[in-house]
């Protein structure tokens, strides 16, 4: 077995970590299945100003060096992804500069669309076929065996165009937005899985979860009937009951938003059913690491 890998994914809503190890067959994983994250809210009024906003990156820098004091103490080195955020904005140097003074030992590397999504495929799908919906903070990736396509559509983003309001009129204005914005370049076919913090989120709140865990998560099939039923519970709560959940503490503004990009999704892909996975682009880029014999 070869040495630990740390991976950070630096995403438009939070920074992820985990110290992944590889196994004999070759796939990486978590060992215990924990991944820890820090919600910054990287991509926050980005697409109003285009710009990362100071203090975001300040809390987006603390918890990369948090995680990358974590790693050392673990006998592994750092490496991080940065997703839609920061490919997108004008200031981006400012923040990759501000890591490489903050984290020296950590390399980061900023990936396109298409290959966050190709890299989430890798790792979640791990050589089978079928169809991968990743819902971010910041986009969304569809990504079949002979494609990968990225969208600046994620739960973060739709926040800032629609804050909470009736859930009608947060879908209406979600699907308008989606229908003008997401083109597919081909056929997306079944079996559906998916991945990122607003399903995997939705399938643990399915599941009835009080704590979060993903080991179980590839047992469930979110159906459209499922979803739908789940998004008006949550919307009638409110959201400061929906804060009070042990899940959504540091989601449950944004969770109508991503679960309806989910429901518009699945009605335009006709997912009869898609099964989520806690598994996905750490795992790509820390087996992309080791193809490229960087790690």
């Amino acid at each position: 077995m070869s040495a630990p890998v740390a991976v950070l994914d630096i995403g438009s809503n939070s920074v992820r970590f985990a110290i992944l190890e590889r196994s004999q067959e070759g796939a990486f994983f978590v060992p215990g299945g924990r991944k820890e994250i820090c919600t910054t809210r990287l991509g926050k009024g980005l697409d109003k100003t285009g710009r990362l906003s100071p203090a975001a990156m300040e809390a987006t820098v603390a918890a990369c060096r948090r995680f990358c004091d974590k790693a050392e103490a673990g006998g592994a080195r750092g490496y991080a992804y940065a997703t839609s955020a920061v490919r997108d904005a004008s200031n981006r140097q400012e923040l990759l500069d501000a890591l490489k003074a903050a984290c020296p030992e950590m390399q980061v590397f900023l990936l396109s669309g298409e290959e966050e999504g190709r890299l989430a495929y890798e790792g979640a799908m791990g050589g089978s076929a079928g169809t991968l919906l990743d819902i971010g903070g910041g986009s969304a990736q569809v990504a079949t065996p002979s494609w990968s396509v990225s969208f600046p559509t994620g739960c973060v983003r739709a926040q800032d165009l629609c804050p909470e309001d009736a859930l009608p009129r947060m879908r209406d204005t979600i699907y308008t937005w989606l229908n003008g914005r997401v083109t597919l370049p081909g056929p997306a076919s079944a079996p559906f899985f998916g991945v990122g913090g607003t399903i995997t989120t939705l399938g643990a709140l399915l599941l009835q979860q009080s704590r979060y865990d993903g080991s179980q998560l590839s047992a469930l099939r979110i159906t459209p009937e499922l979803l739908n039923a789940l998004l008006q519970r949550l919307s009638a709560l409110g959201d400061e009951k929906r804060a009070q959940m042990p899940l959504l503490i540091r989601r449950h503004d944004v969770i109508l938003q991503g679960g309806l990009i989910l429901s518009w999704f699945m009605e335009t892909l006709h997912i009869k059913a898609l099964t989520p996975t806690d598994r996905g682009g750490m795992e790509g880029f820390a087996g992309w690491l080791f193809e490229k014999g960087i790690a």
